[in-house]
């Protein structure tokens, strides 16, 4: 012990008494803190050691290496372990202030009636509770790099989203440009037919009207030059000349609709145009939801079709189904009704699924095909059997959301599969609890097709009477 203070009694500045902090060595070999000889220097008029008092000649003396890296490695070494108040190794813990002291401190006033621990032992305990907790908190960096990664993930997956989408916005837009081009180009050569067909009635006529004109003209410079002549002259050429007369062509015709029909082309032209259009636009009653299918599945460019094409695993969203599942766009309050193409898939499940966001499906009812039997699958229910005669090939589904009912038929045929009203576990939709069309295959040949709805196009006039 008392070693150990006289070598730390070795390492303090002989003018602050602690220990040395950036040492310099003046000639005399005396040490001292650079600040502590700034300071002495500062209140002395002539530069001297503040311990044998010879005179300094350096104006700045030059830094003690040796002694800065002893105090420094001196510090690092004991700092924490000694007790500054008695300078004795603190090997005990307090219970009571929840700090570490040595021996001189337990029989202080101040620890009076405490309990204490051995220091060593009290580390250990606190170090294993620190690894518990430093593991949890390793699994919880690992949680949020999962997390992480996983938005990086999905913000690369958002362009891709983007890119494959343009390209398919792009398509459509380019398919009705061309509609509309070819709708142009037919409309602009009918027109600029029936200027030809009009415009040549016209000069026909003209042509006739000039050869009238002309003999018009000539009677009449004829009869003209009669009634200038003699008596006799007159009379030999009057009967040829009123002969002509009687002979000419009567007054000519200002025949109907020989302009452009402006109303033909101009008339609703929009509207015609937009009628037209039902030969390229189609109305799907459900559109498919690509985030909610997964990664089995492959879903056409509009959104309408699936079929089980053993894709790349992608993005693992909180939307997505289990295998083999996709489900359609979300159905509001009121009748929803639309056709399946299921043909001969012989594996498929179409239905429909309350869906909590971020819960398991709590609510199915759908028709089930494995390739031999039919069956009815009503989660939470056991599922029922379907005495079905004829093979079904396109599957109709009747969803009434507020009257809580369900119907599925043979919509070629009108045969009814499977009907229920007034379902108990119902789900209550709201912001959190939506309804869905649900469809599952595993046919890896054929798809599940939604059949298009007709589209017609009214017109409504309503007449008011004053």
């Amino acid at each position: 012990m008392a070693a150990t203070a006289s070598i730390v009694d070795n390492l303090r500045c002989p003018t602050c008494l602690n220990i040395f902090q950036n040492p310099v060595m003046l000639q005399c070999s005396h040490s001292f803190c650079r600040a502590c000889v700034r300071l002495w220097w500062n209140q002395k008029l002539v530069k001297t050691c503040p311990v044998c008092r010879k005179k300094c000649i350096c104006q700045d003396p030059p830094s003690n290496l040796t002694l800065k890296n002893i105090c420094e490695t001196f510090t690092q070494a004991s700092q924490g372990t000694w007790c500054e108040l008695h300078e004795e190794k603190m090997k005990l813990f307090c219970l009571d202030h929840q700090q570490c002291v040595c021996l001189v401190c337990r029989g202080t006033q101040i620890h009076k009636g405490h309990e204490f621990r051995p220091l060593e032992e009290v580390a250990e305990e606190h170090k294993e509770k620190l690894q518990k907790a430093l593991q949890s908190v390793k699994e919880q960096l690992h949680d949020f790099t999962n997390i992480h990664n996983y938005y990086q993930r999905q913000a690369n997956h958002i362009k891709a989203q983007r890119f494959q989408m343009e390209r398919k916005i792009n398509h459509i837009f380019e398919e009705f440009q061309r509609f509309l081009d070819s709708e142009k180009a037919s409309m602009m050569s009918a027109l600029q037919e029936e200027e030809r067909e009009k415009s040549q009635i016209i000069e026909e006529k003209e042509e006739l009207l000039s050869r009238d004109l002309a003999e018009i003209s000539d009677v009449i410079a004829s009869a003209e030059k009669d009634l200038t002549a003699g008596h006799v002259s007159f009379m030999n050429n009057n009967h040829i000349t009123m002969s002509r007369i009687q002979q000419l062509p009567q007054k000519p015709k200002m025949y109907p609709e020989t302009l452009l029909d402006e109303v033909k082309y101009l008339g609703n032209l929009k509207f015609t145009v937009w009628e037209r259009m039902k030969e390229i636009v189609s109305y799907s009653p459900v559109i498919l939801d690509p985030n909610t299918a997964t990664w089995e599945l492959s879903l056409s460019d509009d959104l309408t079709s699936v079929a089980c094409r053993n894709m790349e695993p992608g993005l693992i969203n909180p939307e997505r189904q289990q295998s083999w599942r996709v489900l359609g766009s979300t159905l509001g309050p009121g009748m929803h009704v639309w056709d399946v193409e299921v043909g001969e898939n012989n594996d498929w499940l179409v239905g429909v699924v309350g869906w909590d966001a971020g819960l398991p499906s709590s609510f199915v009812w759908g028709i089930r095909y494995n390739g031999e039997r039919y069956t009815v699958v009503s989660l939470p229910y056991p599922p029922q059997e379907l005495r079905v005669r004829t093979k079904v090939q396109r599957l109709r589904v009747c969803v009434d959301t507020n009257a809580r009912s369900l119907l599925f038929s043979d919509s070629l045929t009108n045969a009814e599969l499977y009907a229920r009203t007034n379902i108990p576990i119902w789900p209550n939709l709201s912001d959190y609890r939506k309804f869905y069309p649900f469809f599952y295959t595993t046919d890896k040949l054929l798809p599940l097709k939604i059949i298009p709805c007709t589209i017609s196009v009214q017109t409504q006039v309503e007449n008011e009477f004053f």
